[in-house]
């Protein structure tokens, strides 16, 4: 069966088909510069670091502590890690794969960080995803 996922609407369909058309990294930055905000992009890189020391086996006081984001979001991260729809798996792997040297990857890479104590797949139909973050626009009119 097919991925459906909650985000799913025509207009967030527009939205990845336009990011799947960028082509390079100054392309990126050039649209992301005009759709988000400087904060928002911040958010989302902080976010998507954090995934990536957690992924590593980096322990929530360590990541706290280097990154000053809230165990309460870090805790969030790796519970969308563990038991999310596997897009930063997907996304990670795809990363280790390219520094390897494009070699095939077999499976899902290894999460060394643990779940945290008691945790149960949550009910993606009510969860709600890590927060989003705001900040200011830089060179706007």
């Amino acid at each position: 069966m097919a991925y459906q996922s909650r985000l799913q609407h025509p207009r967030v369909d527009r939205l990845f088909e336009a990011i799947l058309s960028l082509e390079n990294l100054e392309e990126c930055y050039r649209f992301f510069e005009d759709l988000c905000t400087v904060g928002e992009i911040q958010s989302l890189a902080l976010r998507f670091e954090v995934a990536q020391r957690l992924a590593r086996g980096q322990t929530y006081e360590q990541i706290q502590r280097e990154t000053g984001m809230s165990s309460a979001t870090i805790s969030r991260i790796n519970r969308f890690l563990h038991y999310g729809a596997d897009g930063y798996r997907l996304v990670l792997e795809r990363l280790a794969q390219r520094q390897r040297g494009g070699a095939e990857p077999a499976g899902h890479p290894r999460v060394e960080s643990a779940p945290p104590p008691g945790a149960t797949a949550p009910d993606r139909g009510t969860s709600s995803p890590p927060d989003a973050g705001g900040g200011e626009r830089s060179g706007t009119p």
